[in-house]
């Protein structure tokens, strides 16, 4: 019996593995070959609908938490985190869609808010890259070194850095901002990536069991290469959304992992669709409305906040019940 509950485990083991490493390849190599054959970014329904769920989609995935009692346990001694500041936001942007529209905030304003987020976003993605490695590591019995945490920030700054000017040209529709910056974000974001390289290898060479297995390497290649196709391509469109595609379907696939361990039901579907069929509302409606603008980047910082708790295994609560959830993939 233990023999074949081992069996099992090493094939669910497997399949995740497996399934994480489509959800982060495929967009990105996909992506950056549809910009190598000049693909017009704007024309694909797929490729719209990918963006609509893996952007919209992993965020709103969030509110599936609220509907799982075990995820609410670990919620309750942090109830301002996960209670009033959604609830605060919430409000904010129902007020923002009912009377934003005529509230005009200045350029400079709105523009430092944007890249703040943008630094953020990325902050966010490759923390969610490390941990990811580190759950492949415990799946294999190994452990990475913290330190890593810290050096993968490098690559993240310098796709941010390389990707800053042209994201933050469309979002504010002026494409005369940061025109005289262009040129040396992309020098200190190639000199960021090559800093990153060598003080990142030098960590591994120096921990060479810990990815001494072929699952924990490849993620851990997977993470460091995360952001070049914004260092590489100029066509920054199909450089930020396929890394940004790649975190939105790696957090489904772990949210609803984790839902699937509590037997899914039919609330936390419910969750999902209303955040979901919202948040797309919302992005509707963002277009001249800076108000709305600002309230969609206050609730992914939400995103971030709530995911920066639930998802630390270093914290009695959230490691108690990510190790049951994901039980298979810890070797007892």
């Amino acid at each position: 019996k233990s023999k074949s509950k081992s069996m099992q485990d090493e094939s669910k083991r497997t399949l995740f593995f497996y399934a994480l490493l489509a959800a982060t390849l495929v967009p990105l190599l996909a992506l950056p070959l549809l910009a190598a054959v000049a693909f017009p970014f704007n024309q694909s329904l797929l490729l719209g609908l990918a963006i609509f769920a893996g952007g919209v989609g992993h965020v709103a995935s969030t509110a599936c938490v609220y509907a799982d009692k075990g995820v609410r346990d670990v919620m309750k001694p942090m109830k301002l985190r996960f209670y009033v500041l959604p609830l605060g936001c919430l409000l904010a942007t129902g007020a923002a869609l009912v009377w934003g529209a005529s509230l005009n905030l200045a350029k400079p304003a709105v523009t430092a808010l944007f890249v703040i987020h943008l630094l953020w976003l990325h902050f966010h993605y490759q923390k969610q890259n490390y941990g990811l490695v580190a759950f492949v590591g415990a799946s294999q019995g190994a452990r990475i070194p913290r330190v890593l945490s810290h050096l993968l920030l490098l690559p993240a700054l310098a796709g941010v850095l390389a990707v800053m000017t042209p994201l933050v040209r469309a979002a504010m529709e002026d494409q005369t901002l940061l025109t005289a910056q262009q040129p040396w974000l992309d020098r200190v974001a190639l000199i960021t990536y090559l800093l990153g390289s060598l003080l990142i290898g030098r960590v591994v060479l120096k921990n060479r069991m810990a990815f001494a297995s072929p699952r924990t390497a490849i993620f851990g290649l997977a993470a460091f290469l995360f952001f070049v196709p914004a260092v590489v391509l100029s066509h920054s469109e199909y450089a930020f959304w396929s890394y940004a595609l790649a975190h939105g379907f790696q957090y489904l696939l772990m949210v609803f992992t984790m839902a699937g361990g509590a037997k899914p039901s039919l609330k936390i579907a419910i969750a999902f669709s209303i955040s979901f069929i919202g948040g797309g509302f919302f992005l509707h409606r963002l277009a001249g409305n800076q108000a709305l603008f600002i309230c969609g980047i206050l609730l992914t910082w939400v995103h971030f906040v709530l995911d920066a708790k639930l998802w630390r295994m270093s914290e009695p609560g959230p490691r108690k019940l990510l190790r049951g959830r994901f039980g298979f993939l810890f070797p007892n």
